[in-house]
């Protein structure tokens, strides 16, 4: 679970792995349910199941579901964020963005071709880091640019993904380590072989 602390709001972010669309058997009941653009929520078999719960003076004033497709994503502490009154998260291949305190859509956007780690503020605007790709997305939802590798950005340790003041530092499953701009651009690439 993630808890963001918002004005006199504190939001919960976590994973709903039980939960089945239209079941009475649920643990949660949600005012709300988001799906991304995968298909017919009749026919939807979702991968991820993120809840959302905002409380204020600990009494439960709102909820919503985030459901979709692709690769698998966990609630972790860069998996969603609160900016300006909006909360981001990742959910599968999607970044939904939901308005605070009403958990209202106001955008999703497929932001990788298969999983969406991690999202993090950069000026304006947001970084993803997906599997596949590095994306910048704007305040509205619109891909910028996306940056791929040779490889996916996954490693075997947890140092995939950094941002730094000046630019972006990413590594592949092979260990090529991207240095890239804040406009996307490759500033160097480097090789590190196994000791």
């Amino acid at each position: 679970m993630q808890r963001h602390i918002y004005n006199d709001l504190t939001i919960a972010v976590f994973d709903d792995p039980t939960y089945t669309v239209d079941s009475s058997d649920n643990n949660n009941v949600y005012s709300k349910l988001y799906f991304d653009d995968s298909g017919q929520p009749q026919q939807f078999q979702p991968t991820s199941k993120h809840g959302v719960k905002i409380y204020r003076d600990s009494e439960e004033i709102n909820n919503c579901l985030v459901l979709a497709t692709g690769g698998g994503t966990t609630i972790h502490p860069t998996a969603s964020l609160v900016d300006n009154g909006q909360l981001l998260i990742c959910c599968c291949d999607t970044i939904f963005c939901l308005t605070v305190p009403e958990l209202q859509l106001k955008w999703k956007t497929k932001a990788d071709t298969a999983t969406c780690f991690q999202i993090v503020k950069l000026q304006a605007d947001y970084i993803v880091h997906g599997e596949i790709e590095i994306t910048r997305l704007d305040s509205d939802g619109k891909i910028k640019w996306q940056y791929g590798g040779a490889d996916i950005f996954v490693t075997l340790d947890s140092h995939a993904f950094t941002l730094n003041s000046d630019h972006i530092a990413v590594t592949d499953f092979y260990n090529t380590k991207y240095k890239i701009d804040f406009d996307g651009k490759t500033i160097s690439t480097s090789r590190q072989t196994p000791a």
